[in-house]
């Protein structure tokens, strides 16, 4: 374990925290919108929702489909989203970011509403895979902000509330280390504004990955 620091174990979100895959997912709901002339939600509205579980997610933004009909946009938007996946990046700091955390001895988790197998395509395209000892997914857990994938994590790490902190970009990854009963960090730069997150009275909200790091390293 690093010395003389408040925390042990730092979790992270993956899309918006991580990985710079929020436009991507803008677009690839729009484009399903277009194809079966669905009323399309504004980049707010959308964004608004990144973070959830694809069937928490897809009931919030499309209230009035159904069942079959609601199963089969859930398929058009993976597909979609499968197109631009290799468009999709780390953000600028995050790789370097990550690798210093390891070499500190900091235990590394991940808490996403990704699927397993998106995921670890995530993981094992970004060479980050080998940081991350834990993760949890949408496939396996709750979805955000139920305490589940967190507590699981602790769990594993045989690891306490006070010596964990969640680092996010949305609302649901802030309550659900609030529900959690960890200390969270919000991020500015993914999926949600500083007005989504600061409700959630995270210990500092950042703009930018370069500010998370010398955070973390001055306070973590």
């Amino acid at each position: 374990m690093p010395k003389n620091t408040k925390y042990d174990l730092i979790i992270f979100d993956w899309d918006g925290t991580i990985a710079n895959s929020a436009g991507i997912i803008v677009e690839s709901i729009k484009e399903v919108c277009a194809s079966e002339k669905l009323s399309t939600p504004s980049d707010h509205e959308v964004r608004s929702i990144i973070g959830l579980g694809l069937n928490e997610a897809f009931n919030k933004i499309f209230p009035n489909i159904k069942d079959k009909e609601l199963q089969n946009v859930q398929d058009l938007y993976r597909d979609a989203y499968l197109k631009r996946v290799d468009k999709i990046c780390l953000f600028d700091g995050v790789e370097i970011g990550i690798k210093g955390l390891a070499f500190q001895g900091y235990h590394l988790a991940i808490a996403t509403g990704k699927s397993r197998r998106g995921l670890n395509n995530a993981l094992n395209k970004s060479s980050l895979s080998n940081f991350f000892k834990v993760t949890k997914t949408m496939d396996e857990c709750f979805s955000k902000p139920h305490p589940q994938m967190i507590n699981e994590i602790l769990d594993a790490f045989m690891i306490e509330p006070n010596k964990a902190l969640m680092i996010g970009d949305s609302s649901y990854d802030l309550e659900m280390a609030t529900n959690a009963k960890i200390d969270a960090v919000g991020v500015s730069y993914g999926a949600q504004m500083h007005a989504q997150l600061v409700d959630y009275k995270p210990l500092t909200i950042v703009d930018n990955p370069y500010d998370l790091f010398e955070w973390l390293n001055k306070n973590g």
